[in-house]
Order: structure tokens, then sequence, then C-alpha cells
């Protein structure tokens, strides 16, 4: 776990640490892919504390097809918790980033080619979650 649900990084140094460890296992993780696995652990583990909402930003390169993944597992396990608001946001271009995004259920994948509007996705998908919750 990067940060303990209860000691979130008060400070810029502490954020920069966390995104130091962030980038560190992302450089040196062993190859394959895990999503499956990492979606469904998030979904399960982020209600273990009582909060007002739950989120779960599942982040990925796309290539799921290598490994066999359909878009249907995935979507599975985003929606697996009614009271988790998880989503996929693909970080690639191309067709696959779209099919994927497509066959996940509707409003739970996002595609960012640029990382330059990831700030914007994530405001789309909270804006998301807050007209839910006013309809």
């Amino acid at each position: 776990r990067l940060v303990d649900y209860d000691a979130p990084p008060g400070n810029r140094h502490e954020r920069l640490k966390v995104l130091q460890k962030m980038w560190a296992h992302a450089q040196f993780c062993m190859s394959g892919d895990h999503t499956l696995e990492a979606a469904g652990h998030a979904v399960g583990e982020v209600t273990e504390v009582e909060a007002d909402d739950y989120f779960v930003f599942l982040l990925s390169d796309a290539n799921l097809r290598r490994y066999g993944i359909e878009p249907e597992e995935l979507g599975d396990l985003l929606v697996a918790d009614k009271r988790v608001n998880a989503f996929a946001i693909f970080i690639a271009g191309g067709s696959e980033a779209g099919r994927l995004a497509k066959g996940l259920p509707f409003g739970r994948g996002y595609v960012c080619a640029d990382t330059a509007r990831l700030p914007g996705a994530f405001k789309e998908m909270f804006s998301s979650v807050s007209v839910q919750k006013t309809s």
C-alpha cells in the first residue's frame, strides 16, 4: 500500500515521496498483467474503512488483449460493488484503448492519449458521480 487511509500525505514533500514510490513500482515491476487482480482487490478493499464515497481509479496501458483479458471481465469487477465508483483509465492512444473503454459499462472507461488531459478526465468522473447522486 502506498498510503494508509488514516495517514494521507500532509504536505508537498510527503506527496512527492508517494509519487516517487509509484514511479519506482512502475519502473521495476515484473512483466505480465495483474489488472483483474488489482481491480478486484481495490474494489474489495476500498470499502473496509467507512466513508461517504468510495472511488477506485485503475490506470492501464491498454495492453489487456495481449494477456487474453476482455473488457467484459474488467467491467464486471468495476461494478461488483454498487457502493464503489470504479473507473478504468487507459493511458494510450489507438483503437485498442477505445475498444476497451467502449466494452466497459457505460461511463466506467476513459481513454487518455495525452496525460495533460488527466485532470479533465478525473473532473469528468467526479462530475458523473455527482450527477448520479442528484438524480
